[in-house]
């Protein structure tokens, strides 16, 4: 059975938030590797609510620096270097990642003890690859600059291993060339790999959490599984999106639908709809059927 990416909301709302929507954050969980995306104010609180351990954090990637999406590293490099955190953190975002950094280290930085920190600036395409998955970036069009991510789980080889146990073969490096598809004998019997072998499709989540209408978006998001997108505000006010370099629902909804995705989940909801997010999701229902609103602690399997 195929090994799930498992994704946490943990923070749903905007630049304010509110009771019911923390600051900007997801946390997606595939294997060994566990990526925080983005890290609002409130973030830490909402690890320790989701029953999660930030300790385990592998990455983190920063659409951009607005408060709203990264005042909640100080804390966490804090809460990291006090429980002796012991791997290298690699840290993912735009143009002047580098330097913020820095100052964040250098002002809330805890004597006697170090936090060993990659940091890399990114621009558009793959900027991480392992053999399991690829991340990749593509700049975004906001009032500052800013980037969206995909994770994509590459298309892989399998065994069937019900069918495997049921040969009873010793356990053998031959095995690995059935894993090939390739033909071994054993005993003087022939046993073809390629009728125990399957193909796991590729798996492509993409977030795009701040910008404005563009066809980059489009580009990024194409034929993903799951797109995880703002939609901070009504089609109503469009004028104070366009304003302020957002996306109304219908525009995610857009995106989602000309990119081709199997499911939408909208998020970075404007307070002015804490109590009413069925607005937003009525309004990209229009355009795109398969779509949803996140709540803060939603979580997702793909």
């Amino acid at each position: 059975m195929a090994e799930k990416i498992k994704l946490t909301f943990l923070g749903t709302g905007s630049a304010i938030p509110t009771a019911r929507r923390n600051h900007p954050a997801f946390y997606l969980q595939y294997k060994n590797e566990n990526i925080l995306i983005d890290c609002g104010e409130g973030t830490q609180r909402q690890f320790r609510k989701a029953k999660l351990n930030p300790c385990k954090i592998t990455k983190i990637l920063i659409t951009h620096w607005h408060g709203d999406h990264v005042l909640g590293l100080p804390g966490l490099f804090k809460t990291l270097m006090l429980n002796s955190y012991n791997r290298k953190l690699e840290i993912y975002g735009p143009r002047g990642t580098k330097r913020k950094i820095g100052l964040y280290l250098e002002i809330f930085a805890h004597k006697g003890v170090e936090l060993k920190i990659d940091v890399h600036e990114i621009g558009d395409g793959k900027f991480f690859e392992n053999d399991d998955f690829y991340l990749e970036s593509a700049v975004m069009e906001h009032d500052v600059v800013c980037v969206a991510y995909s994770f994509v789980l590459k298309e892989k080889t399998r065994i069937n291993k019900e069918k495997l146990a049921k040969l009873k073969l010793p356990n053998s490096p031959l095995i690995d060339e059935l894993a090939k598809g390739r033909t071994i004998k054993i005993n003087g019997k022939k046993i073809k790999g390629k009728k125990l072998i399957y193909i796991e499709n590729p798996k492509k989540i993409t977030f795009i959490i701040d910008t404005k209408m563009n066809n980059e978006a489009i580009k990024l998001a194409k034929n993903s599984d799951l797109l995880i997108c703002e939609a901070t505000y009504s089609k109503e006010d469009k004028s104070l999106a366009e304003e302020r370099a957002h996306l109304v629902s219908v525009e995610s909804a857009k995106i989602a639908k000309k990119a081709k995705v199997k499911r939408l989940i909208l998020t970075h909801l404007s307070q002015r709809y804490d109590e009413i997010p069925k607005l937003i999701l009525n309004e990209a229902k229009e355009v795109f059927e398969n779509v949803s609103v996140a709540e803060d602690l939603d979580k997702v399997e793909v």
